[in-house]
């Protein structure tokens, strides 16, 4: 596995979709999707996470909120 040295998030408030690319540039990929409006993207080929799609993103937040649930968290280990 590659060392992952750049991760792009970006937010469109129009349609309330957050997408996260993992690497420097987005890649060809297939999406899985995980859960309800929830998407992995996964390379063809070396079959690594390339990148995350949450469509509803506020609604996904806040009904596990409401649920009684922690906000989501993301961990990211960096190995020097």
């Amino acid at each position: 596995m590659e060392k992952i040295n750049k991760i792009t998030i970006s937010y469109d408030s129009d349609d309330d979709i957050l997408d996260i690319i993992i690497g420097p540039s987005a890649q060809e990929a297939i999406s899985i999707e995980q859960e309800d409006e929830v998407f992995l993207r996964i390379h063809p080929e070396s079959r690594e996470i390339v990148g995350m799609t949450i469509l509803g993103f506020k609604k996904y937040l806040l009904d596990d909120k409401e649920k009684g649930k922690k906000l989501h968290e993301f961990v990211v280990e960096s190995v020097a």
